[in-house]
């Protein structure tokens, strides 16, 4: 009885699984995987395979890390079946298309593509839009089981009898991490800050009861002399009461960064899982308003909030923390939770500090004028004046902040300023509530 193959048009995706394995994930899309293996074999020469692999594996990377047995040949193969490829293989032969509300059409194939397929019989040459079939077919008596994975191969050599144990290793594209920080801000100095780890398997394999480390650091990139450009949230996992740390560990891989999680998880095929990395966290901060401008710029506008954290132990801190996105919420026993904003923090080592922007301000607003302006051949003058206003009930500390190209000099100033590089000006105040205030200074430049 002869066997028929036939290619239906819908998508359908056959997924591997891995167990046990250990990922690490880096932040530039990549990931090393290290799987256990385990396979009896003769004394002499042996041949094995593993199939499972991700889409998106680096050919040149895998290895066998493996004692006890001499590994005289590896193989990858990625001849992936695709009905494309195995129709291309039978031109000239017979096939049968059965066109969508149509009769069944038997001929020769000519020619096919992803965009159509062309036969010949006693009617003619006949070309099918491949969008407008319901299946293509083939009457074969020979039909191997098609290859829908890569796989690896190797030839093995061993004096005895034995179960070999070790692991492959290997690099894959379509894994990624990120951090994700919530600081509830309960006051104008004090919150509570929990830091959590997006990881994300974009990949066509699922891994299972996995161990999970993620790197913090950017890596250096093998560059060919040719590159070719290379072709549903899962709820967050229950985090436990603790004391702030005891769900990830933290260690150094060199100059990098590394975080351990504790405790293994599944990490499907398509899906990211949030995990817990510290916190919550007693922290600290100082906040201020921002009014920032340059030389004859006038504006009036709302000031920028920031909040500043010191990474001490005294802050509550004193670990090193990832970079990733901080999101911002203002909490209290009458309104409960809202958010206030977001930005994005960057690498904070222990005893650095990182500054923050939630916003603007409604009710603290600044005013910035230029009172006179004087260019002359071989110099300019400003007078400068900014207004600002705290509509607020409670004291602020603002900071305005002038950038001044070129070679300058501040004079007849209101306040004390800070010069902070070439170019900027910061003039720190204080202002008590529903109170206003003008800060004077008249800028001079001269050129040869």
């Amino acid at each position: 009885m002869k066997n028929i193959l036939s290619i239906l048009l819908f998508n359908f995706i056959i997924l591997a699984e891995s167990e046990d394995a250990t990922l690490t994930v880096y932040k530039d899309g990549t990931a090393m995987i290290k799987q256990p293996v385990a396979w009896s074999i003769p004394s002499g020469y042996s041949y094995v395979t593993w199939s499972a692999l991700p889409t998106g594996i680096y050919r040149d990377t895998p290895f066998l890390n493996i004692d006890g047995v001499d590994v005289l040949s590896q193989r990858f193969n990625d001849n992936i079946f695709t009905g494309t490829d195995f129709f291309k293989s039978l031109r000239g032969q017979e096939i049968q298309v059965k066109p969508k509300d149509g009769k069944l059409v038997k001929g020769t194939l000519l020619e096919i593509s992803t965009a159509s397929v062309t036969v010949s019989n006693q009617s003619g040459i006949i070309s099918f839009n491949r969008n407008e079939l319901e299946y293509l077919g083939n009457k074969t008596n020979e039909l191997s089981l098609p290859t829908f994975n890569p796989y690896l191969s190797w030839d093995l050599k061993s004096k005895l009898d034995k179960i070999i144990k070790g692991e492959l290793v290997y690099r894959t594209k379509n894994f990624s991490w990120n951090t994700v920080y919530r600081l509830k801000v309960l006051n104008e100095e004090k919150g509570e800050l929990i830091a959590e780890a997006v990881i994300s398997n974009s990949s066509d394999m699922s891994f299972n009861n996995a161990s999970l480390k993620l790197v913090e650091g950017t890596l250096n990139k093998y560059k060919e002399k040719r590159p070719r450009p290379e072709r549903a949230n899962r709820p967050m996992a229950m985090a436990k009461q603790n004391d702030g740390l005891s769900m990830m560990d933290k260690d150094e891989l060199g100059d990098y960064h590394i975080y351990s999680l504790n405790e293994k998880h599944d990490l499907g095929a398509k899906e990211n899982i949030t995990v817990r990395m510290y916190g919550p966290l007693d922290v600290g901060y100082s906040k201020k308003y921002v009014f920032e401008n340059t030389e004859r710029r006038q504006k009036e506008e709302p000031l920028e909030v920031q909040l500043t954290m010191e990474n001490t132990e005294s802050n509550g801190l004193g670990i090193s923390l990832p970079g990733g996105k901080i999101e911002m919420y203002s909490f209290n026993k009458t309104i409960g939770l809202e958010y206030i904003g977001a930005d994005n923090m960057g690498q904070v080592p222990k005893g650095q500090s990182t500054t923050l922007t939630s916003g603007r301000a409604f009710d603290v607003i600044g005013n910035r004028k230029v009172l006179n302006y004087d260019r002359q051949r071989k110099s300019e003058e400003a007078v400068i004046e900014i207004k600002v206003t705290n509509a607020r009930n409670e004291d602020i500390d603002v900071l305005l902040i002038e950038h001044i190209n070129g070679d300058w000099i501040i004079k007849d100033e209101s306040i004390n300023y800070q010069k902070k590089d070439a170019s900027t000006v910061h003039f720190p105040l204080s202002l008590n509530a529903s109170e206003t205030k003008s800060v004077y200074y008249t800028y001079r430049k001269e050129w040869k």
